[in-house]
């Protein structure tokens, strides 16, 4: 499902309760009803065979583009999607133009990604949007540990919400990573979309 298709089924979802709720107004006394913006982001969602297929597609040219990755074990992962809640991601890393294959395919999976390139404007979306997950590169620019900092600033806000580097050599980095709290430490397309699957929200 692209962010379009999945802006449009939030949108839809909205524009019914609301209706519902304004029907069901007018057939009581005087009161009031509110819906949050964020609540939406409980809903589930199916995924068609078309949105399913387009992430597979998508993960397959992020493969070959990367040249590292098990395509099938990508879409056995998009396969087990068909079923999910809409959720939205944090993605913080200083080129993130290196990324739109693997952020075109979590669209597709109903997920809103929120870019950011810096630790400090991630920070600032944390503190302001709810996000299920976090992905981050290790390192930006001069700063070798950029992505640790950032897990320190999502400890901060909300102990809870999954991190996952992104980065090259996850072999060389994972023990040490996933010591100091980062819940998955990957460097390939397929790695990161099974990552991503089993922290997203279920």
């Amino acid at each position: 499902m692209t962010g379009t298709q999945t802006l449009i089924v939030v949108l839809v979802i909205v524009i019914a309760v609301f209706l519902l709720l304004l029907r069901a107004l007018s057939l009581r006394a005087p009161g009031k009803a509110k819906l949050s913006f964020g609540e939406i982001f409980t809903a589930e969602i199916e995924l068609g065979t078309a949105d399913i297929d387009k992430a597979k597609a998508t993960v397959k040219k992020a493969i070959e583009q990367r040249g590292a990755g098990d395509v099938r074990n990508a879409e056995t992962q998009i396969d087990r999607a068909r079923t999910t809640r809409i959720a939205r991601v944090l993605w913080v890393d200083d080129n993130p133009d290196y990324n739109l294959l693997e952020t075109i395919a979590l669209e597709e999976l109903g997920l809103f990604v929120t870019k950011a390139t810096s630790t400090e404007a991630g920070e600032f979306y944390l503190r302001r949007l709810n996000f299920a997950l976090v992905i981050t590169d290790l390192s930006r620019g001069a700063d070798r540990d950029a992505g640790l900092e950032l897990l320190k600033k999502v400890e901060n806000v909300q102990k809870d919400i999954p991190v996952i580097v992104y980065t090259l050599h996850a072999e060389d980095k994972r023990a040490w990573l996933t010591d100091a709290g980062v819940r998955a430490v990957v460097d390939t397309p397929s790695d990161l979309i099974e990552a991503v699957q089993a922290h997203r929200p279920k």
